[in-house]
């Protein structure tokens, strides 16, 4: 019988075949010609993709926080309501930028000086407590400035696209973020609150990537707010196995070109 692989189960398969043919092929050519010893080679290899990798992530985050604000820019602002004025300081949200927009929508966006956006349908459409919550919830995003932790884990992601590690990490840091915002808003306005104002609003389609919106990890929220216990989230085998073997084709390259060029 002929099983046909799907692009999901070849690709694993590929990049572990990679990895052992690159590792294999470092040993033969470190064998005959030892230019620099296994273990300095391997410290070596390791320290430059590291750094590399940094490098690397730091470009891509500041690419992606530029793009944001270039598209926080373009968003047409709008007097805050006296609702959404009222509500900001009953929930502390110091930094508050009203946007003209027909969705009901709140996020948190900004690196250093992370600021609250929300519409002002949302300011005038929401009931009372449901605005409480609302900004409760943002302005816990500001103190722990959740949006430059979801720009770095974002990048990290991108750049290091053969560590799907990265990708399941990043999501669950964003899960737990939106978690501990939401206890922060149960705390002022109530569980109920929280609830009703989970249905009621929505990321608008012109948020930025790296922003922290509101109605993030719905599952894991729903079950916070019914009193359920979150599980300890552990990685799947598949990510991690994956991983290892990017660890070990990446240094498996390095080595592979140090020992090249000491050979030249």
């Amino acid at each position: 019988m002929i099983v046909a692989l799907t692009r999901s189960r070849w690709i694993p398969l590929a990049v572990i075949g990679a990895a052992a043919a690159v590792h294999a092929g470092m040993w033969a050519s470190v064998i005959p010609c030892p230019a620099m010893p296994m273990i300095t080679c391997l410290a070596t290899a390791a320290a430059v993709t590291a750094a590399a990798s940094l490098a690397a992530v730091a470009a891509r985050a500041v690419q992606l926080g530029h793009r944001a604000a270039r598209a926080l820019a373009c968003r047409p602002r709008a007097p805050l309501p006296a609702p959404g004025q009222e509500a900001a300081a009953r929930a502390g949200a110091r930094k508050l930028t009203c946007l003209r927009d027909d969705e009901v929508a709140a996020f948190c966006a900004g690196l250093w000086r992370s600021r609250i956006y929300l519409t002002d349908t949302a300011a005038l459409t929401l009931q009372t407590a449901e605005l409480d919550a609302v900004l409760a919830h943002e302005a816990a995003h500001a103190r722990r400035r959740d949006p430059l932790r979801r720009l770095l884990t974002r990048a990290a992601a991108d750049v290091l696209f053969y560590l799907p590690l990265t990708t399941w990490l990043s999501g669950q840091q964003a899960e737990r973020a939106e978690l501990a915002a939401d206890r922060a808003a149960i705390a002022t306005a109530g569980r109920k609150a929280v609830a009703a104002a989970l249905l009621a609003t929505s990321t608008p389609a012109t948020a930025p990537a790296a922003a922290a919106p509101f109605d993030g990890a719905i599952d894991a929220r729903i079950a916070q707010l019914s009193g359920e216990a979150i599980p300890v989230r552990r990685p799947p085998a598949r990510p991690v196995l994956i991983s290892l073997a990017g660890v070990v084709l990446v240094l498996s390259l390095a080595m592979c070109l140090g020992q090249a060029a000491l050979r030249l």
